[in-house]
């Protein structure tokens, strides 16, 4: 009897435990649920704050408000604001894409301004200017020789032209350097 009143209690004690715990842990996650709710509110709110301000941005710079405290050109103005210029200009072009049509305000709160970023950026307006950054990357090698690298430093487009008539005009010139070339690091 001994042995079987111990197991009931011990049974007891672990069946407690298990529904104390398990009760915890649906508190936990009716708390997780909770404050996720609360930050999507929060977010929300903020990208409203945010719609708000890309249009303040785009209003100040169109009509050149920014010269009323005596700033002389936008970006003066953004700095003292501590707004990113790359984060400044990004709005600039959500709020043309807005005012354009391009996209809606909803669409704008709903997928947020990054996402929105990205889909104005493909999209064709006149409006929205497309970024001058050059899609294609910089070339960087070393060279053996000072002299090498003043040269082509100083003259750097005939030397783009240089290697992009190679490719296109001499490709039979390059392969016989680049044959050359493999000979020499064997």
């Amino acid at each position: 009897m001994g042995k079987k009143r111990v197991k009931k209690v011990l049974t007891k004690k672990i069946d407690n435990y298990v529904e104390q715990n398990s009760m915890i842990n649906e508190n936990k996650i009716s708390y997780y649920k909770t404050l996720k709710e609360k930050l999507k509110d929060n977010s929300k709110k903020e990208i409203f704050h945010r719609v708000d301000n890309i249009k303040i941005l785009k209003e100040i710079k169109d009509n050149q408000y920014y010269k009323f405290d005596g700033y002389k050109a936008f970006l003066d103005f953004i700095k003292d604001f501590d707004v990113a210029k790359t984060q400044a200009y990004k709005y600039l072009r959500l709020a043309t894409a807005l005012q354009d049509g391009v996209i809606k305000e909803d669409y704008l709160i709903e997928n947020g301004i990054k996402n929105s970023y990205n889909f104005i950026k493909d999209k064709e307006s006149p409006a929205l200017k497309k970024s001058r950054q050059n899609p294609i990357k910089p070339l960087r090698f070393q060279l053996k020789t000072q002299e090498s690298y003043d040269f082509y430093k100083n003259n750097a487009k005939f030397t783009a032209f240089i290697l992009e008539e190679l490719l296109e005009n001499q490709k039979d010139f390059l392969k016989k350097l680049f044959k050359k070339y493999e000979e020499l690091k064997i």
